[in-house]
């Protein structure tokens, strides 16, 4: 039904005054909310746009260790030496309307306003460089509308007591561009070598764009990033008036120069672990108060906070020591920066808390906030990675310390897994594929248990830079070997270890404790992340495996520290990283050796020169401490005899191997230990002269029961190779030096033996002619003798340290 015209104009007389009133409602209120919102503002205090205040951090027992101040890299310069094009080139990006506006740009703050009650939360900035001044001056960083109320206001306070010039001024000495560089003349110092009144058109658009994310497009992370940016700022300042399109194409082309960081030393104790705690506590503000970047580094530079962390100065400035020690080192040379090489890193942490008592991230501290190895670099971790995606999986899916891995040739598709020494073991328990690091047992284990069973735990001990997706990813078999896409940090790695030491229990690492503002509110307080990654009684079957590393493995050299030690030596091929990763009952550190640009190194090993640093620290780290030994959980059995190569309950033959005796003791998990005798060791007749199998025609004086190992059938390696203790395993054929006609006269009992044709035996005949030398009897059955089996005095002491 058609509505008449007349009808239509008096519905809409009648609606303008709704809408008006509806309009004037809504005013009023939002009136009414921002007057509300602002009545507690901060006072406006003209000088808080000029001075920094120092921030403060203290170690774990209330020393101060560092006075971070924003002046260290801030040089003030008036605007008349700053020139026009780089003034205009952050308008450009920053504040269009700079110059017309009275402190707050209401069309961009309703688009901001409405943008945020569509999306539900707070998305879009609509700041002014004045706001962006008073934020970090006077407010928190909250993301709320009360703060953007306050901000607005305080904007218009700042736009009344100060002129456009004088407060972009401000600003253009305030603003951060990483590296330790406040303001215009400091970043055109550390980024070109010249002050900021020398600057060219494409070096002033490259510096107003990095301070929108400093980490992100400063040209000394990402040189790409940062010429996309200030092509975004040259083409801003075109649309602007400020420059012609030929002078923003021009200035796109011109060569940046940069000089390089300055090699200024920290005037800070324990350099490496404050430019940690700086970097992640800027992280933390970002997170936790909604912070950028730039607010988050100027309010650790100038917000007079309070820091308090956990790192322990004398275990730390023992590690800074140990790491500078040339002699520490397999020779020094450096590279085309002048930086020695190989460089080091050292994690020290308490597994129980997670707090990080020492971290030093190089042989020396060269400049503030540079390259800090021990959380930023990630390397290929090698053997040390084997515990971490192999072993403890293994275990908890129900592989003992005893269970036996054939060490023999194997391929999957074209690779053929090799081990360091470049031979084949042959059967190998698990403890002894730990303790001497061998490869193929690894590979192995990962294969049968699965490659995401493997990685599964890896994560849940702590491991979080595995890379998963995309064409190249871990999901390969040589992760069992550290062969990783991305490489771990000793500082995650060190994390992981630490879930072992822990019973199971992952904490993640934690190095600031506090933080505290000027007025005394706490802004962040961490309380460490938990979770239960094992099982104690797996993680107390890996500690006393990896312990086997340091008393017969390839970390011997600490087999004389004072406390127990477990742990796990990591080479990489060509030995272009090496790594020692241990942990006593109090603490878990990691030890990193390498160039920063991977080169092959000669004379290295993990369980030499990172080894003997692990001891130099975790000397000093244990002094005074009473000696324990690491908990055994209930759950536990043994230590219970195995042989060797079956893991099974041995018999008297395992005694009488060739090598000597077979028999070593191990715990169990409840309910895992071994309920089978032996049936690798085994005992045959052999005819001393030939060398063979005997037959009822060698005369018996020639004859002697050896003892022969019943391995799997194995393969030869493309070179050549096989497992080593094949030459143990027994004769296949039958002597053929002694016939029937050479037998007459014999003193062989009639009966015992049957003549058999030695031309035409088969598996079946050998096996009986076997069991009736052998009299017949089952060898598996056979059991050692008591005394062979008492615990030697150095198991004894072994089980002492736990408990």
């Amino acid at each position: 039904m058609k509505i008449p015209r007349k009808k239509k104009l008096f519905l809409a007389k009648s609606l303008i005054p709704f809408l008006i009133f509806v309009f004037l409602l809504s005013c009023g209120s939002a009136l009414g909310l921002f007057l509300y919102y602002v009545k507690d503002t901060p006072p406006f205090d003209p000088q808080k746009l000029k001075p920094s205040e120092t921030s403060i951090v203290y170690d774990s027992k209330g020393n101060v260790i560092a006075e971070l101040h924003g002046g260290q890299n801030r040089i003030p310069v008036p605007l008349d030496e700053i020139p026009g094009h780089l003034k205009e080139a952050f308008i450009a990006i920053e504040d269009k309307n700079f110059y017309k506006h009275k402190g707050i740009n209401f069309k961009s703050l309703i688009g901001a306003v409405w943008t945020d009650i569509v999306t539900g939360g707070y998305r879009r900035g609509a700041s002014t460089i004045t706001q962006q001044l008073v934020k970090n001056a006077f407010l928190t960083h909250e993301k709320t509308l009360k703060r953007k109320a306050q901000e607005a206001w305080l904007a218009i306070q700042v736009e009344r007591h100060f002129t456009k010039d004088q407060i972009l001024e401000f600003y253009l000495n305030h603003i951060y561009f990483g590296h330790s560089a406040y303001g215009v003349e400091a970043a055109s110092q550390t980024f070109f070598g010249k002050s900021v009144k020398d600057l060219t058109l494409a070096e002033s658009a490259m510096l107003a764009g990095i301070t929108k994310g400093p980490s992100i497009y400063s040209p000394y992370i990402n040189f790409e990033k940062a010429k996309e940016r200030q092509a975004i700022v040259l083409n801003e300042m075109v649309d602007m008036g400020f420059i012609t399109k030929e002078e923003a194409e021009k200035a796109k082309k011109e060569e940046i120069k940069l000089v390089g960081l300055e090699n200024a030393k920290a005037d800070y104790k324990a350099p490496y672990f404050t430019d940690f705690i700086i970097t992640q506590l800027a992280e933390d503000l970002q997170k936790e108060l909604g912070l950028t970047e730039s607010e988050a580094y100027e309010k650790i530079y100038n917000g007079g906070l309070r820091i308090y962390t956990t790192v322990d100065l004398e275990i730390q400035e023992v590690a800074e020591k140990a790491l500078a020690d040339p002699k520490n080192y397999p020779y020094t040379k450096k590279d085309k920066n002048g930086i020695p090489q190989p460089q080091a890193a050292v994690v020290v942490i308490d597994p129980h808390t997670g707090h990080i008592k020492a971290l030093v991230g190089g042989r020396e501290h060269y400049k503030k906030l540079g390259l800090n190895r021990a959380s930023q670099s990630y390397r290929q971790p090698g053997s040390a990675f084997k515990p971490i995606v192999v072993y403890t999986a293994a275990i908890d899916m129900g592989y003992t310390a005893a269970s036996v891995i054939d060490d023999s040739p194997v391929s999957y598709g074209n690779w053929s897994p090799q081990n360091y020494t470049r031979d084949f073991k042959g059967l190998t328990t698990i403890r002894k594929a730990i303790a001497d690091s061998v490869n193929v047992v690894a590979v192995k284990v990962l294969e049968k248990i699965g490659v995401d069973r493997g990685i599964e735990y890896a994560q849940k001990l702590g491991i979080k830079s595995l890379v998963l997706e995309g064409r190249k990813n871990d999901r390969q078999l040589s992760i069992a070997l550290g062969g990783l896409t991305k490489g771990v940090s000793p500082l995650e790695l060190a994390s992981a270890y630490g879930t072992l030491a822990n019973q199971g229990i992952h904490v993640e690492p934690v190095a600031i404790l506090k933080v505290v503002d000027k007025n005394g509110r706490t802004l962040l307080e961490n309380t460490p992340t938990k979770w239960t990654a094992v099982s104690p009684q797996v993680a107390f079957i890996m500690t006393d495996m990896m312990r086997s590393v340091i008393t017969e493995g390839t970390a011997k050299r600490l087999a004389d520290f004072p406390f127990p030690v477990a742990g796990k030596t990591g080479t990489t091929s060509d030995n272009k990283d090496v790594w020692f990763v241990g942990y006593t009952p109090y603490l878990v550190a990691a030890v990193w050796m390498g160039h920063d640009e991977p080169t092959p190194m000669k004379g290295v090993a993990g369980g030499y020169q990172p080894a003997l640093i692990w001891k130099q620290i975790m000397t000093v780290a244990h002094k005074n401490l009473p000696k324990v030994g690491f908990s055994k959980p209930s759950g536990i059995v043994g230590p219970i005899a195995v042989c060797e190569d079956s893991g099974k309950i041995p018999t008297e033959l395992c005694n009488n191997d060739p090598r000597g005796s077979r028999i070593r003791y191990e715990y169990f998990i409840k309910g895992t230990e071994p309920s089978e005798f032996c049936d690798v060791h085994v005992q045959k007749p052999i005819d001393i002269t030939s060398g063979l199998l005997a037959t009822p025609y060698c005369p018996p004086e020639q004859v002697k029961q050896k003892v022969f190992l019943n391995r799997p059938p194995y393969k030869t390696s493309p070179d050549g190779k096989i497992p080593l203790d094949a030459k143990y395993m027994p004769p296949t054929e039958y002597c053929n030096l002694h016939t029937q006609e050479s037998s007459s006269g014999s003193n062989f009992e009639e009966g015992i033996l049957q003549p058999v044709d030695s031309g035409t035996q088969n598996n079946s005949s050998n096996k009986s002619s076997e069991n009736q030398v052998n009299g017949g009897s089952n060898n598996t059955g056979n059991q050692v003798p008591s005394k062979n089996l008492n615990q030697s005095e150095d198991n004894e002491n072994r089980a002492r340290d736990f408990r």
